[in-house]
């Protein structure tokens, strides 16, 4: 049986009032909100930077060769 009273991050049994989230419960030792469960940590990002750091490569690798035709005519 799972036991509702601990933190599902890190097992903690002491929570808080945070006033800054409406005064929902948030854990003491880590502060993550009691009402989530515990799925591990997750980038901020969803992969989409990734993909515009490859268009912003493509986009400059076009404008040197551009240049270096134009300066070879």
């Amino acid at each position: 049986m799972v036991n509702s009273r601990r933190c599902a991050r890190c097992g903690a049994s002491s929570f808080r009032a945070d006033r800054s989230l409406a005064g929902r419960l948030v854990c003491s030792r880590c502060g993550a909100p009691a009402s989530t469960r515990g799925t591990g940590w997750k980038p901020s990002s969803s992969g989409r930077s990734s993909g515009r750091w490859a268009w912003w490569l493509l986009l400059v690798t076009a404008m040197v060769l551009l240049v270096l035709w134009l300066q070879a005519s």
